[in-house]
């Protein structure tokens, strides 16, 4: 069942979106595909955004959105692309079929780009905000609810961010109140085990994922973990950045605030 809902979930754009070869670098995956990602550096930021992209993204149509989001942030931004995405595919053409877009293939992208982080760029795990937009909650409540079930304290991160996302896949279609076998990105059984601040955007017009989903999530959380959420009054699902910049952009401020007073965040900072 997995597969069949993955044909109809991962839409990848026809042909990769052109960007600078000299922006890109590109990391291996535990399942061994290649991908695409690329690291905007603001000086001194002291965040550092992980953004796991949308469906029907890639980077070359993201770089411009997020190098921009970083300066108004004050944050280095880290993105990269899903196996089977933009330009991983061209790059595991040769063997497409073993490298098509997957929930695992998901949870193995974004687990490269986060071990660049911090074994290869040396940033701080506390300091790591994972953001995941739509499609992008999966991998981003999977790799989240990893750290904090696991025993390696030091590698949590410091915070999330869920924009548009799902309490699972199977439920955007049909919501039985339970996780159904082979459903896909279980986004509502995992936020409940996190144990840092989560900010959930949501528009409540949204007509590809609906506005409960956000809803619920958010009521899923443990409450101490519960950053005010941003409910986009009559936005929807891929326009809240477009058409309420100023009160988006202040919502994120509002949560790296807030962030930024995690009692582990401040421990490392004295030590750094």
């Amino acid at each position: 069942m997995g597969d069949v809902i993955s044909t109809f979930l991962f839409q990848p754009p026809e042909e990769p979106t052109p960007i600078a070869r000299s922006k890109v670098f590109w990391l291996e995956t535990r399942l061994g595909s290649r991908i695409p990602a690329f690291y905007i550096n603001q000086f001194p930021g002291r965040f550092t955004i992980l953004y796991s992209h949308g469906n029907a993204e890639d980077l070359g149509m993201l770089y411009e959105y997020l190098k921009e989001l970083s300066r108004l942030l004050k944050v280095n931004i880290m993105a990269y692309d899903y196996t089977g995405y933009g330009l991983a595919n061209v790059a595991n053409e040769v063997e497409r079929w073993a490298f098509k877009p997957s929930e695992e293939h998901c949870y193995a992208d974004i687990e490269a780009a986060y071990h660049h982080l911090t074994d290869v760029e040396r940033i701080e795990s506390a300091s790591i905000i994972l953001y995941g937009r739509s499609v992008g909650s999966g991998p981003s409540c999977y790799l989240a609810e990893k750290m904090f079930l696991g025993i390696e304290s030091e590698k949590r991160c410091g915070g999330m961010i869920l924009h548009s996302p799902f309490l699972s896949v199977c439920r955007v279609v049909l919501d039985m109140g339970f996780t159904v076998n082979g459903d896909l990105f279980p986004n509502i059984e995992r936020v409940q085990h996190l144990g840092c601040p989560v900010f959930v955007i949501h528009g409540t017009e949204d007509a590809v994922v609906p506005f409960h989903h956000g809803q619920k999530l958010y009521k899923a959380l443990p409450s101490k973990y519960r950053a005010p959420p941003f409910w986009a009054k009559n936005h929807g699902h891929n326009d809240i950045e477009l058409h309420a910049p100023r009160q988006f952009i202040k919502e994120l401020r509002n949560f790296l605030t807030l962030a930024s007073k995690s009692p582990r965040l401040q421990r490392s900072a004295r030590f750094a």
